[in-house]
């Protein structure tokens, strides 16, 4: 009986070890205070804006393209229209997005390679928490570039 347990156990630690990728994506949640948190995220990302998504494209098999309509901009110069590339699903690290919705959006990249996940600080814009602190670190950047 303790060979087989012992067959059974070195069997189950060549098959974990044997797996190659673990696709499985996890956010460490912040106790920071919110404006803290707004903070860090408004330094690190390229642009922040609201808008409504109006198309969500597949760009490869992984990938998704999501075509938003600009309402208001926090971060970053745009036209009209923004697209960014996000994973096609949460266990990727992909942000769930949908057609009509409306998404205060914090992204990463190049200008023309924007790109978020689901750990980002995007939210439904009916969710307006961040906006005061992110109207004062507007007029912060104005104040100084001018």
């Amino acid at each position: 009986m303790k060979k087989v347990k012992f067959i059974l156990f070195v069997f189950s630690l060549l098959l974990l070890a044997s797996a190659e990728y673990s696709f499985a994506c996890t956010c460490v949640a912040s106790n920071r205070p919110l404006n803290a948190q707004v903070k860090e995220a408004f330094n690190n990302s390229t642009v922040i804006f609201s808008g409504e998504v109006i198309s969500i494209t597949p760009k490869s098999e992984y990938e998704v393209t999501v075509k938003i309509k600009v309402e208001k901009s926090w971060k970053g110069t745009f036209s009209k229209e923004v697209a960014i590339t996000t994973n096609k699903n949460s266990a990727m690290c992909g942000y769930g997005f949908e057609v009509g919705k409306t998404y205060l959006v914090y992204a990463y990249g190049a200008k023309d390679d924007l790109s978020t996940t689901n750990c980002s600080r995007i939210k439904l814009f009916s969710n307006k928490e961040d906006i005061k602190y992110l109207d004062k670190l507007k007029k912060r950047v104005k104040i100084k570039s001018t």
